[in-house]
């Protein structure tokens, strides 16, 4: 059996920047710090070092520690719940093009088992899935909850992924994502990757890293699937 691990933001939806706007709100409530305007990116990185590197940007690393941790991201899922609300009412959470057909495909397929590799929090990852209507088709992951590192959360996605279909043998694991740190991290993991374009980075900045398939969405299917080896 395969293990499909997808990439939520970029990859599986679009929240018209929801997340970044409660992060910015809990910083500001935390830290009375405002950093809409920092020009930070976050693209691919886990949501526990974009708290860090944010406060390093405004020079204040030394405060970061467990407690301070555990306050951030609980007024985070606090304000992630408001704009993930606002965000559906307004119309501006997206199911990427082709996502949801891949998904029904492959969740009736006895030879896949599908997981996510995020940077999300694990409750974060939950609340923006539960708004798109995507949560029933992921039943683990590895998030940025279990490590600030992409490459070990995604091996810890893969061990609980085997830990599912045991005794089933893995075979072989797809990491799906948008960045080039899900291409770098994915490998590094040992896994295949596959690039998609649909989110901030083009065919040609994430071609530079090397995926073993490179598309412009999700909408080729059957492109995907003959490349996990499968005629579904």
């Amino acid at each position: 059996m395969d293990l499909v691990l997808f990439d939520i933001d970029g990859t599986l939806i679009s929240t018209g920047g929801a997340g970044m706007r409660a992060f910015n709100r809990a910083l500001l409530d935390i830290f009375d710090i405002d950093a809409e305007y920092s020009g930070f990116r976050p693209d691919g990185k886990t949501d526990p070092l974009i708290a860090k590197e944010l406060l390093a940007h405004f020079g204040l690393e030394d405060r970061w520690c467990d407690p301070i941790q555990e306050a951030l991201f609980s007024s985070y899922l606090h304000y992630l719940e408001d704009e993930m609300r606002q965000a559906k009412d307004c119309g501006l959470i997206r199911v990427l093009p082709g996502v949801l057909d891949l998904l029904k495909r492959l969740a009736v397929q006895p030879d896949f088992c599908i997981g996510l590799v995020t940077g999300n929090i694990e409750k974060g990852a939950r609340i923006k899935l539960e708004k798109a209507g995507l949560n029933s088709y992921f039943r683990f992951g590895g998030y940025g909850s279990d490590s600030e590192d992409r490459t070990a959360l995604i091996r810890i996605a893969i061990e609980r992924g085997a830990q599912i279909i045991s005794p089933t043998c893995l075979q072989e694991v797809f990491v799906v994502g948008d960045t080039p740190l899900d291409i770098i991290h994915g490998h590094a993991a040992g896994a295949k990757v596959i690039a998609i374009a649909s989110g901030r980075y083009k065919l040609d900045d994430l071609g530079l890293h090397n995926p073993d398939l490179l598309l412009p969405d999700m909408r080729p299917i059957e492109s995907i699937i003959g490349f996990m080896g499968r005629d579904v």
